[in-house]
């Protein structure tokens, strides 16, 4: 199974949906809560020039936010 990370922060809708997306296809991921601990920032920051939430990490590799977490699952490439 893919190691999955999501950097978050609370009151994000689009961080609600790739959580749901990642539950309801089965998939087990990591959440980086940044408001509850904001060590979390600077090592966002480490890892991408993102700056908009969600931050969505497959096997170490930035694969950007929400909308390109869905593109990846309409493309099937979320996988168990």
């Amino acid at each position: 199974m893919a190691k999955i990370e999501i950097y978050t922060r609370p009151g994000c809708g689009y961080c609600t949906h790739a959580k749901r997306l990642l539950t309801n296809k089965g998939l087990d991921y990591v959440e980086y809560d940044v408001y509850e601990n904001p060590m979390y920032i600077q090592e966002l920051q480490q890892r991408t020039t993102g700056r908009t939430y969600p931050q969505i990490f497959i096997e170490e590799l930035s694969v950007g936010g929400f909308t390109e977490l869905l593109e990846n699952e309409q493309f099937n490439l979320l996988k168990k």
